[in-house]
């Protein structure tokens, strides 16, 4: 355990999706959750507005609406969520209904509708949980024999509908009842959210970059304030630098052009060329070749 401030996630993420270059982290996160439940990997395709003006900012505050693209090319969106109290499951209901809707435009038929993944941060304990992750998913079935089924439309052979790619999924999290044991890849992610620091034998990709994105997220106001100013003088001086190698490498190679048309010059003087001659061919002036008789 850091003796740092603790970092909400939902912080985390919001500071992490401003800039593109920590997308990664994001999707390294939802997709090691989604691999738990045997989906592939994903990366973010864009942002929606999470608190657009067809949503109130009071019932809606969501953390991110993301577009995302798994590696077989399928689209869905992500909702990342958070939750104090105990209906966020009612929360999480209204939230992906809404988002369903407002992710069609009106002259957009039905079958437009992408899947929506809701993920819900729980930062209190959630009693009937045995673990802190829970899935849920409607499961469709025939009432005599309450076995699941796919349903499945089908016009010439093509599939129109089937309803796994369409309902939606949901992910809740108890941030608290983490145990902080680490069996898998997710698990290191809930050790993150609960302790706001990474372990030296976390075995994630991402993990590194999550150690020096939190590091800087502890920081107090000043400390933050200092680290960018750092940061924006050591760009400057990177820069000033570069300028002077390449400044350098240009006065280097003109000072041996010119080296070389002295040696051409003083060759035609010795055999007793004339100075508008030498002029002509090595590109000195007239002073520089006197110079040399």
């Amino acid at each position: 355990m850091t003796d740092k401030p603790l970092i909400s996630f939902d912080f985390a993420i919001k500071y992490l999706l401003k800039n593109k270059g920590d997308y990664d982290i994001i999707e390294g996160f939802i997709s090691a959750l989604f691999a738990a439940q045997g989906y592939p990997p994903v990366k973010i395709n864009a942002l929606l507005d999470s608190e657009s003006a067809m949503e109130s900012r009071e019932l809606k505050k969501s953390i991110a609406d993301l577009v995302v693209e798994d590696i077989e090319g399928n689209k869905y969106i992500v909702e990342i969520d958070r939750a104090y109290t105990p209906n966020f499951v009612h929360k999480a209901c209204f939230n992906t209904s809404r988002l369903v809707v407002d992710s069609i435009s009106g002259n957009q038929d039905y079958t437009n509708i992408k899947k929506v993944f809701h993920i819900s941060l729980l930062y209190f304990n959630v009693k009937i949980l045995e673990s802190a992750i829970c899935h849920a998913k409607t499961i469709m079935h025939q009432i005599d024999t309450a076995h699941p089924i796919d349903v499945r439309i089908a016009n010439q052979g093509l599939v129109m509908f089937n309803s796994p790619n369409i309902l939606p999924e949901y992910f809740f999290i108890s941030v608290p009842k983490f145990n902080n044991i680490i069996h898998q890849e997710i698990d290191e992610w809930l050790y993150v959210m609960k302790n706001s620091d990474v372990k030296k034998d976390f075995k994630s990709p991402y993990m590194a970059k999550v150690a020096s994105r939190l590091a800087v997220l502890k920081m107090n106001d000043q400390e933050r304030n200092e680290y960018f100013h750092y940061l924006k003088e050591a760009v400057h001086s990177q820069d000033t630098l570069n300028a002077a190698k390449t400044e350098g490498i240009a006065e280097g190679k003109l000072e041996g052009e010119i080296n070389k048309s002295m040696e051409i010059a003083l060759e035609m003087l010795s055999d007793g060329q004339s100075i508008d001659k030498i002029i002509k061919y090595t590109k000195l002036t007239e002073e520089q070749i006197k110079n040399l008789k």
